[in-house]
């Protein structure tokens, strides 16, 4: 009965890190978009377009690490 409980609560830390994972991608996105949108491009410096290009890696990132979680979760269910 222990194991089931200890199933439930992994799963559930797997959930919430994935709900985490998934709103600061969106948030990145929505960051990402609205800037490459509102600004011409002959406007952004090397930096700027670095510092996207930075926040572009991190959005990969959270969502790479939103599947992984996902597969685990996918796992912990038996499938």
């Amino acid at each position: 009965m222990g194991g089931s409980a200890d199933d439930a609560e992994e799963a559930s830390s797997v959930l919430a890190r994935t709900r985490l994972l998934v709103g600061e991608a969106h948030a990145l996105t929505y960051a990402l978009v609205m800037v490459l949108s509102s600004t011409p491009r002959e406007e952004l410096t090397s930096e700027e377009i670095d510092a996207l290009c930075q926040v572009a890696y991190e959005l990969l990132n959270k969502l790479s690490q939103a599947a992984d979680c996902c597969a685990e979760s996918s796992e912990l269910q038996g499938g």
